[in-house]
């Protein structure tokens, strides 16, 4: 697309306008003869899908910088000109082209929809980029990021990069923050006989669930694991404390020695 036929999308809190009407260049998904209303509007899911700005995909030239005799001489009230405008057309961002690729798989998901699982009288439901991105550029699932961090770089990482996300996106589709996330880590590190990394999660988890039984039951089993019996036992009790009808901390408590 070249910068005459759209605004630049790069404030999504101002108003966006249709400029010249000159047809779109080096359309290589879209239709060629899709016009510039379209394509706008399609900019705008990707915008807003992602979290992103027109730049992300599209190249936007350094401003062009002036003299000082041009300042002098009231050419400008800063040092440039301003930013020159976005070359919509250019292929020189590697994002361009995984978004084409990521727009054709998208197209042909939903064409197999249609064809597959369509029924008379129902509407499909259609992919889009949300369905995965959810207002994030790399759609990865929070519970892989966390698991990974803490294989590679320590409950320390783990834990803040935890925190860092749930600041900036509580509230938000990009991320699932419910109770039910670490300490279904917490059980996953145990299974890898990793009880440090266990009662990490788990304390984390308690930090903003501090009534959450699963989060309890998991320190009893991180501490067991760390064979201190004494810490799994008042954990057990704080679950019982919590839900007295908590069969599985009865039955742990139960097997354990007086």
């Amino acid at each position: 697309m070249r910068a005459a036929i759209l605004v630049c999308l790069s404030s999504l809190t101002a108003p966006i306008a249709l400029a010249a009407q000159a047809p779109p260049a080096n359309l290589q998904v879209l239709p060629k003869d899709s016009r510039p209303q379209e394509i706008l509007a399609l900019m705008q899911q990707f915008t807003q899908a992602l979290g992103v700005q027109c730049t992300y995909c599209h190249v936007q030239p350094p401003p062009v910088m002036l003299a000082p005799e041009e300042v002098a001489a009231g050419a400008g009230r800063g040092r440039s000109q301003g930013p020159p405008p976005i070359d919509f057309a250019s292929d020189d961002k590697d994002a361009k082209t995984t978004a084409r690729a990521m727009l054709t798989m998208v197209n042909e998901i939903n064409a197999r929809l249609a064809t597959r699982v369509g029924q008379p009288g129902r509407p499909i439901v259609r992919v889009q980029c949300l369905t995965c991105h959810h207002g994030v550029t790399n759609p990865r699932q929070l519970a892989d990021m966390l698991w990974d961090t803490m294989m590679g770089k320590g409950d320390g990482a783990a834990v803040a990069l935890y925190r860092d996300l749930r600041q900036k996106y509580l509230g938000t589709q990009a991320y699932d923050f419910r109770e039910s996330l670490l300490p279904t880590l917490a059980k996953r590190s145990l299974a890898v006989n990793k009880p440090d990394d266990a009662l990490a999660w788990a304390q984390l988890n308690l930090e903003f669930y501090p009534q959450s039984t699963a989060s309890h039951l998991a320190l009893a089993e991180a501490h067991l694991g760390r064979r201190d019996p004494a810490a799994a036992r008042k954990d057990l009790e704080k679950v019982l404390e919590i839900d007295p009808q908590n069969v599985a901390a009865a039955q742990m408590l139960k097997g354990m020695k007086p």
